[in-house]
């Protein structure tokens, strides 16, 4: 009996053997290589009919919401443009300079707060003077000048860490760009704290 047993052990070992193969042979076919994905560039979305020639644009954030500041060759409006469904923007509104005889221009977005260099030209003199002005827009229609620099000779900056550097006979300015913290991202992350212990 266990003679039986052992030779029958050795006939299913050998047969597993023989038919193994066979199985593997399946999995050794040509697999199709996935398809890798492609660097691409597509339209999505577009702001038609603004106000003249568009020489800069900076884009932004705000709580949750994305804007997009449009400005225009010589003085005139920037536009601040909703952009958080960018397939759809929205145009909000137009921002006019202080006067006719500047020209302005945005250096750098934080949301609601724009740095905006201004070269005031002065017909009584040949000079021509920089100042910039750290402007708040969080009411579109009543902007409000935070902070004026006058007497700029050089602006620069600090992408990476959103550093804005002016200078002026006061020596240079450093300024960092801040985003403010969304309110019901910031009620939403305390409620996960308290309940998340």
């Amino acid at each position: 009996m266990q003679l039986i047993r052992k030779y029958s052990i050795v006939i299913w070992t050998a047969g597993m053997l023989a038919v193994t193969p066979g199985l593997h042979a399946k999995d050794k076919k040509k697999k199709t290589p996935a398809r890798e994905s492609q660097d691409a560039i597509e339209v999505i979305g577009n702001v038609p009919g603004l106000n003249g020639t568009v020489t800069g644009v900076r884009g932004t954030q705000h709580y949750s919401r994305y804007y997009l500041y449009v400005e225009y060759a010589g003085p005139g409006k920037v536009t601040l443009v909703d952009i958080t469904n960018a397939a759809q923007p929205l145009v909000l509104g137009d921002l006019s300079p202080p006067s006719d005889n500047t020209a302005a221009s945005i250096v750098a977005v934080a949301g609601t707060a724009v740095l905006v260099s201004e070269d005031v030209r002065n017909s009584s003199s040949p000079h021509q003077s920089s100042s910039v002005r750290i402007m708040d827009l969080s009411d579109l229609h009543n902007p409000k000048v935070v902070r004026e620099f006058s007497g700029v000779t050089a602006i620069g900056s600090d992408d990476l860490r959103g550093l804005v550097f002016v200078a002026d006979g006061q020596g240079v300015w450093i300024l960092r760009r801040n985003l403010a913290i969304d309110p019901e991202v910031q009620k939403e992350y305390e409620r996960q704290i308290m309940y998340n212990r």
